[in-house]
């Protein structure tokens, strides 16, 4: 077994970063129990900071503890998935309608560099970068909204939300005669919504932000349903 290589002294950070890549990537599947001794094995770590990673990821949602029999990687289940969306929706509209109004020149600066990431990413065909790029992206907008609180919780949502945007951006979908142009739909719904940032225009912002969410929502329930069809359990 090849164990993987750590920077010395990271002990239980780099379980915690090692496991929540792999549960994110869906190479963890929702629901499956962890092997703590293939953890230990596999990770070059004692018991005791993969106990505090997986604590750590299962107060972010990611991870279920269960009493007398270990963890496991918690399930997406459908109604989550209806709520998360919900609460993406009036959250994402809010953080880009208020940075409309609020953001500074600085602001603007980093939500294109951000931006400008995204695309690069997109061009390498790296999905990790993507979701990394994306997520600041939307992250450089909330810190332009002029509210810390709204800026942390909507970030709060954006990380609980990584396994379905993985499922967004490394999901080909199947469609007769069309090639699949997702990941470039979102680099031009990222220009639009800078671009009504810019303009300060508010009302065009929260557009551009609900429609950017209901094409998340949209890819992901393609997938669900392709998946649900063959049995897939989450």
């Amino acid at each position: 077994m090849v164990i993987a290589k750590r920077p010395k002294g990271s002990g239980a950070r780099w379980a915690y970063e090692t496991i929540r890549a792999r549960i994110l990537s869906l190479e963890l599947a929702p629901g499956k129990d962890f092997d703590e001794q293939g953890l230990i094995s596999s990770l070059g770590l004692s018991r005791t900071p993969i106990r505090e990673a997986l604590i750590q990821l299962a107060a972010e949602g990611l991870v279920e503890l269960l009493p007398n029999r270990g963890a496991k990687v918690a399930k997406i289940d459908l109604l989550g998935v209806r709520e998360f969306f919900e609460a993406l929706d009036a959250n994402q509209r809010m953080v880009t309608r208020w940075a409309a109004l609020r953001h500074t020149k600085d602001d603007l600066r980093r939500i294109d560099e951000e931006r400008r990431n995204f695309d690069a990413a997109v061009a390498s065909g790296n999905v990790g970068e993507m979701m990394s790029t994306n997520l600041a992206f939307h992250e450089s907008i909330a810190a332009a909204c002029g509210n810390s609180l709204i800026a942390r919780s909507y970030s709060q949502l954006l990380a609980f939300g990584l396994r379905l945007s993985h499922i967004s951006l490394a999901y080909e979908a199947i469609t007769t005669g069309q090639p699949d142009t997702h990941k470039e739909d979102i680099a031009k719904d990222h220009l639009d919504m800078l671009r009504h940032l810019m303009t300060g225009d508010a009302n065009a912002a929260e557009e551009s932000a609900r429609l950017h969410t209901e094409r998340f929502r949209a890819r992901v329930l393609i997938f669900l349903q392709a998946n649900l069809a063959a049995d897939m359990k989450f």
